[in-house]
């Protein structure tokens, strides 16, 4: 099992960052066994649509999640 994180995305994309501390804010999602269903619970918890690679998103383009594990999270 493996831990993943949902990465908070403004409406273009980007990471966001505290403002004060610079950390990437993100929150978590708890332990899954494969991305797939770490995706399917992000949707149903974040009220979010996965359009592509990881990446969820809110309507009206109001921005979105990138969903990883511990290591891929370690690499931002």
């Amino acid at each position: 099992m493996l831990r993943f994180l949902a990465v908070v995305l403004n409406s273009g994309g980007g990471v966001v960052r505290d403002t004060k501390s610079n950390e990437i804010q993100m929150k978590e999602l708890g332990e899954f066994e494969s991305k797939e269903l770490a995706i399917d619970n992000a949707c149903a918890q974040l009220k979010c649509e996965h359009i592509t690679n990881g990446v969820i998103v809110r309507g009206n383009h109001t921005g979105g999640f990138m969903v990883c594990d511990t290591q891929e999270f370690a690499a931002l």
